[in-house]
């Protein structure tokens, strides 16, 4: 499988950039108050839906769609189930007219015949060209909408075209529209979807089982036909991965779809494939950590803090607890079961045996607890040093050998490594290209542990860009589709935005965070008032320059505090010179 490398394009690095420098100068702000019968709809989860999923889609989920044909209107579902409008004039400087209504849902017109339950899903938005929108109820239902001309002044109600079910045969309620697209193949319209729905199945062997939750990935098509123009519906493809969706976009022509998750992205087939075997040819007994002494293997793991160890020995069935038996001294310890060993000989440093405990966590485990007599960590366990003893915290089985220990960044004093540069410890980032034709993977890129930063529609029909990590800046990439080589694929680095990659990982309560189609500014929105705003292009700091280097340049920060009464932040768009927030009950549109 070919793994596709991030080239970075030196050309958009700026090495003089020397951070931001906090802006005092005012931020505009206009406020357009909602019909409080009208107030933006929200939907929280039912509390059944408490998996890390679950918490990622309703928490992530942005509200306010913007148009990519027509930057500066949005649009936003009210709880009257209402497709409302907001135009804002960049000409005069201030938004046009009052929101207005564009098209109405009946409540109870969803396919199913019922209203939204709790537990649904929130409304999901996603413009396919100049003249459709298609829209996901969060329910059971695909409308695709025909907008008319949007870029005239109207008051006719955009009318629905069609509408079907994601998936009815799956049986799934709720669904959320990840991409779509509209393609003319073989001089018909297509339009590709991929709807997600999170869902819960049983693992793991028969008497042990357990349930996982995991993201249900649909991927569907309307193809209209070229006689009578009617729309017929298709299931192409199951896809599924219990991680978190970081990125999704098809490719133009959508024969493939892209996915950054940090679990893998499988079919059904081969998820089924994969139990089977491992149910055929299962791993054997863990025997936890072995230590030999006498020949008698012992079964137990540790962990320690500067003040404790803890010995944990996991326990037999039918056990009884008068068969054990425990000796400690300051020096040495001897863990028995029957007549088997399970522990025995100096440990590596000395304990305060006046201290010194043990009980049995339930009918699972023997947990010995030593107190140190100073606070020191302990290399290893026991004070002789054998191969066959377990590291801290750590299991092995057999003869195999704990993992190196990872190599250390290279220390630089003038980029000091810090607890964000690291990334997640447990997390492998994945950026697969699944091929329809081939109904597999074809191409991988690696990202390492950190997630991409956000993502970003930067011109319309074209696939959303995406930023990661790139030492201290975030790199903006887009996707390169090449029709006369559609076997190959491959990203370009489209724009650099100085130093917010360390910006962005500091800032613990984002909600939200989108750059302008032009990368002029980029915007991180929590999910009360605060509003940061940063320009990497701003100035010259006044003609300073580092000896015998090009001038130094500086970035603006501007902090907007909204007031209090607006209520959550709900959604976020943007566009040239302008940053567009929904909340509960208002929607503001900051001049920047």
């Amino acid at each position: 499988m070919p793994v596709v490398e991030l080239r970075v394009d030196r050309s958009l690095l700026c090495p003089s950039f020397d951070g931001y420098k906090l802006s005092f100068d005012p931020v505009p702000v206009l406020r357009q108050d909602c019909d409080p019968l009208g107030d933006p709809l929200k939907l929280e989860p039912h509390h059944s839906q408490y998996s890390l999923l679950h918490v990622e889609l309703f928490a992530r989920h942005n509200l306010l769609c913007a148009d990519p044909w027509m930057r500066h209107t949005s649009y936003y579902m009210n709880r009257r189930h209402e497709l409302v409008q907001c135009v804002y004039d960049a000409q005069v400087g201030r938004p046009r007219g009052q929101q207005r209504v564009v098209l109405s849902l009946d409540m109870r017109d969803h396919g199913d015949g019922y209203e939204h339950w709790p537990g649904d899903y929130n409304y999901s938005l996603c413009f396919l060209s100049e003249r459709f929108l298609l829209i996901c109820d969060g329910m059971t239902t695909l409308h695709l909408v025909d907008t008319g001309d949007r870029s005239r002044s109207s008051t006719d109600l955009w009318q629905r075209v069609t509408r079907t079910p994601v998936d009815q045969a799956s049986g799934n309620r709720g669904f959320v529209l990840y991409d779509a697209r509209l393609d003319i193949v073989q001089e018909r319209k297509q339009i590709s979807i991929l709807a997600g729905h999170v869902a819960r199945r049983e693992t793991g062997p028969e008497g042990n089982r357990t349930h996982v939750y995991y993201m249900d990935l649909t991927w569907s098509r309307w193809t209209q036909a070229s006689a009578g123009g009617e729309w017929s519906y298709s299931i192409c493809q199951k896809l599924e991965t219990t991680g978190s969706m970081l990125y999704c976009a098809f490719e133009p022509r959508a024969e493939s779809l892209i996915i950054a998750s940090n679990r893998d992205v499988q079919t059904p087939e081969e998820r089924v494939a994969a139990e089977t075997a491992a149910a055929a040819n299962p791993p054997p007994p863990s025997a936890a950590a072995q230590l030999q002494n006498g020949g008698s293997p012992a079964n137990f793991s540790w962990t320690q803090t500067d003040e404790e160890v803890v010995v944990r020995f996991p326990l037999p069935q039918n056990f009884n607890r008068q068969e054990f038996h425990i000796r400690c001294s300051s020096e040495t310890v001897q863990v028995k079961h029957l007549e088997r060993e399970l522990l025995t000989g100096t440990l590596f440093g000395r304990v305060d045996n006046d201290l010194t405990t043990w009980n049995f966590e339930g009918e699972t485990e023997l947990q010995l607890t030593l107190i140190k007599q100073e606070a020191l960590r302990w290399p290893r366990l026991m004070r002789e040093e054998n191969p066959s003893m377990p590291d801290e915290n750590e299991e092995w089985e057999g003869d195999r050998q704990p993992p190196a220990d990872p190599a250390l960044p290279i220390p630089n004093l003038e980029d000091p490594i810090e607890e964000c540069d690291l990334g997640l410890a447990d997390e492998d980032i994945k950026m697969v290209r699944f091929n329809l034709s081939a109904g597999e993977i074809t191409h991988t890129i690696f990202l390492g542990p950190t997630p991409p930063l956000f993502a970003a529609t930067l011109r319309p029909g074209y696939p959303a860009a995406f930023a990661t990590r790139h030492g201290v800046d975030a790199a903006v990439w887009l996707q390169m589709y090449q029709p006369s080589r559609p076997d190959e694929w491959t990203v370009r680095h489209e724009g650099q935005l100085h130093a917010f990659g360390y910006v962005q990982a500091s800032k613990e309560q984002r909600k939200f965070t989108a750059c302008c189609p032009d990368l002029e500014f980029v915007t991180i929105c929590e999910s009360h008032r605060h509003v940061l705003i940063y320009r990497p292009r701003h100035d010259t700091a006044g003609g300073l320059r580092k000896r015998n280097g090009p001038p130094v340049l500086v970035g603006k920060q501007s902090l907007v505090t909204l007031d209090e009464d607006v209520g959550e932040i709900l959604g976020l768009t943007t566009a040239s010179n302008l940053i567009t927030i929904l909340t509960e009950h208002a929607l503001l549109h900051l001049q920047v």
